[in-house]
């Protein structure tokens, strides 16, 4: 994709945004008190985000208004937003952080996910018979029904969030003063659920330091996971729009290229940093070997 292009400047302005969000929330806010160099292109990018985005949301809406009697299976996963929300305002800034946060967070997951598998053989060969089992020809196109049978793949996607959650916590702001574990917290203070720390906690989890992606997939097995204790796409009315899609998007792309192909690892590992997200630093130098049939 060209450098100028309006798709990759899209792309190159959602990341800065992602990446260096952090820095102004967490780090003294300088910018507060006058513009640093990261502050003003920080707003630069997102304003150009904000601008290009809005101009294709407002043509899906066009095009939405000129449908009638369209079923919701023929729309586009922003239509489909747009339809349900009868507010063009609230339905404008939806859209626009399904685009934004979609643009980084899956390409940081997958990097993960792939590393995890690359590093962690075993696993590899267990999750390549499912899919050899399931998809006698590597060729054949994937389905619902394929897909749901696809329980190790699945597990293994949940237990590397769990360990490795890609994003490190949610947010919420208080709408009313709140009592949370004898702390009493005003309404308007921003709570935050660091899905990161509780994914590995005792309390909550069996063997938490352990990878088992078999917890997932047994309930015999002996083992005790709080349902609130991984949240990667978080919860409730203000959980992530795109979740059934990101977990689509994930399990065909891994589908596809772990029945096909052979991953390794032959490099020092790699260290996770936090950022805005949770994800290996470094160049992710895969050995990609064809498989034979």
């Amino acid at each position: 994709m060209p450098a100028n292009s309006e798709p990759q400047k899209i792309i190159d302005a959602a990341k800065y945004a992602l990446r260096n969000v952090a820095i102004l929330e967490l780090k003294f806010p300088f910018w507060r008190y006058f513009p640093t160099t990261i502050w003003e292109k920080y707003i630069n990018n997102m304003n150009y985000f904000v601008e290009i985005c809005s101009k294709y949301i407002d043509e899906a809406m066009v095009r939405l208004q000129a449908k009638k009697n369209v079923k919701e299976n023929d729309l586009s996963l922003i239509e489909r937003i747009l339809a349900k929300e009868p507010n063009p305002k609230t339905a404008t800034i939806l859209a626009l952080d399904l685009i934004l946060v979609g643009i980084d967070t899956i390409s940081m997951a997958v990097c993960s996910i792939l590393y995890q598998l690359a590093t962690r053989p075993e696993q590899q060969e267990k999750l390549y018979q499912e899919l050899k089992r399931l998809i006698p020809d590597p060729n054949a196109p994937l389905n619902v029904k394929l897909l749901d049978e696809m329980v190790f793949l699945k597990s293994f996607v949940k237990e590397v969030f769990r360990v490795y959650s890609t994003v490190i916590g949610n947010g919420r702001t208080l709408q009313k003063d709140t009592v949370i574990m004898g702390y009493n917290i005003p309404k308007g203070i921003q709570v935050v659920f660091p899905t990161l720390v509780t994914g590995s906690m005792s309390e909550y989890v069996s063997n938490p330091n352990e990878f088992v992606p078999e917890r997932w997939m047994n309930k015999n097995y002996d083992n005790k996971i709080h349902p609130f204790a991984s949240l990667p796409y978080g919860y409730g009315a203000r959980m992530c729009l795109g979740r059934r899609f990101a977990d689509l998007e994930i399990q065909i792309l891994l589908a596809k290229l772990i029945r096909s192909y052979k991953l390794d690892y032959f490099h020092q590992p790699l260290e996770y940093k936090i950022t805005f997200m949770y994800a290996p630093e470094g160049e992710l130098k895969f050995k990609v070997t064809k498989r034979e049939e």
